[in-house]
Formats: structure tokens, C-alpha cells, sequence
């Protein structure tokens, strides 16, 4: 099976605008390329964990938790490939309120130039979840709300 250059391209593309958001501090872009059915799964341990559905509980729900517990600002590729329809994506990012990096693995899929899921990774995550447990942390403020089926 021929791999679609153009396409493969195109969606790189659309995912590299998520972390371009993300270092600014604007998805307003990205969310432009978000199916309304996206559905988000993260390991369960986190508090933005689960599996999440809907491109809006995305946005103003999980977004918003990875944000305040990861920092941006210190953010790099480590692999960025795709085939087809399929993108992978591995990279470092800080550790809010610390100096730690800790690295994630995020596999999007993609059709229409719409993310329709992202599976995330999170490797070595201790020094994430010390932070998250620490004193005022963002678990101490975990919504209520945040898992759904």
C-alpha cells in the first residue's frame, strides 16, 4: 500500500499546530481541526485521565488540566512521524513547579483533516505525579466531573 505524501503532510501538519498552540498558550487554531466525536485517552492515574469524549471536554477540560501540571515553555520533539492517517508523536516536555522533563508518546489518528482520537503515554511520570500530589497540587483540585465512561 502506497503511503499518501500529500496527506501525510497535511496531517503532520494539523498535529504540529496542537504543540505550536501549546508552547504560546493558544489552541484556538488547533481546536478549528478537532472532530466534534473525538475521543481522548490518557492513563488513569492522571487526573485528566480516561477515556474522554467530545472535542469541547477536550478543549476546556483535559487541556486546561495538562496545562497548570506541564510546562510548555521547556518542549521538544524527540520522533514526529505519521503514515497515512496515523501520527505519532514522542516529546519532552517540563514539569510544572519543577525542573524535571518527563517524555510523552502521543498516537493521533486523523480523517478528513479532523482528529478523530488521541492515545497518550506518559513515560516515567514520576516526578509529574509528585507534583500532582504535592500539598495544593492538581489533584488536590481534581474536578469531580472530569471521567466519563
Amino acid at each position: 500500500m502506497k503511503t499518501n505524501i500529500e496527506a501525510v503532510a497535511r496531517n503532520k501538519a494539523i498535529v504540529r499546530a496542537h504543540y505550536d498552540g501549546a508552547e504560546r498558550g493558544n489552541i484556538s487554531e488547533f481546536a478549528k481541526s478537532l472532530h466534534p466525536d473525538l475521543v481522548v485517552f490518557a492513563p488513569n492515574y492522571l487526573p485528566w485521565g480516561g477515556s474522554h469524549h467530545g472535542a469541547e471536554r477536550f478543549l476546556q477540560v483535559i487541556l486546561p488540566q495538562a496545562a497548570n501540571a506541564l510546562d510548555f515553555g521547556r518542549f521538544g520533539y524527540e520522533r514526529f512521524t505519521a503514515e497515512d492517517d496515523h501520527v505519532v508523536v514522542l516529546i519532552r516536555v517540563g514539569v510544572a513547579g519543577s525542573n524535571a522533563m518527563i517524555r510523552i508518546s502521543e498516537h493521533w489518528d486523523l480523517k478528513d483533516e479532523k482528529v478523530l482520537s488521541l492515545w497518550v503515554a506518559y513515560y516515567e511520570p514520576k516526578a509529574l505525579m509528585d507534583q500532582l500530589e504535592s500539598p495544593g497540587g492538581l489533584n488536590s483540585r481534581r474536578m469531580t466531573d472530569q471521567k466519563e465512561g
